[in-house]
């Protein structure tokens, strides 16, 4: 396994806030979320995680 590479968690996180998002905008999810609160609270917890995992 190659350590070259890094996983691409933020484009990951954002692919999983648009299909959300898409999902309440279609009515798929009838469930009103604050979006942006919820994606500075997941883009920083993913620095905060990268940062400590990097060692």
């Amino acid at each position: 396994m190659s350590m070259g590479k890094k996983f691409p968690t933020f484009a990951f996180v954002v692919l999983v806030l648009g299909l959300l998002w898409l999902a309440v905008e279609m009515h798929w999810i009838p469930i009103p979320i604050p979006w942006l609160p919820l994606i500075v609270v997941v883009v920083a917890a993913g620095w905060i995680v990268n940062h400590y995992a990097k060692g």
